[in-house]
């Protein structure tokens, strides 16, 4: 990403892609020079514009990763398939336990 290419997104924008690099909630806010416990609050609300478009960030860029780690893992990375199939079993295991604790 070019220096300053951040300054020139919306915000919504710039939670997603500092989300997406794992930068905390708190120090986005700092990033984007707002009230940090406003943020904070908004950021705690599950429902929340600020918590979504912060889910969606981490989402994004861990669909890119799977992604390239799937395309990996066909050509005969070894080590990709590996962990392809470490992260696809924890999936479904987190799947499960939504299924079991919340009926979903």
């Amino acid at each position: 990403m070019e220096d300053g290419e951040l300054q020139e997104l919306s915000d919504d924008d710039v939670i997603e892609q500092l989300a997406g690099c794992n930068y905390a909630p708190s120090d986005i806010a700092l990033y984007l020079a707002v009230d940090k416990k406003e943020f904070m609050d908004a950021w705690r609300n599950p429902n929340s514009h600020i918590r979504t478009t912060y889910d969606r960030g981490r989402l994004k860029a861990q669909a890119e990763v799977n992604q390239q780690l799937l395309i990996n893992a066909r050509t005969g990375n070894i080590t990709a398939a590996q962990i392809y199939e470490k992260n696809r079993a924890q999936t479904q295991l987190e799947n499960l336990r939504e299924q079991i604790f919340f009926g979903e």
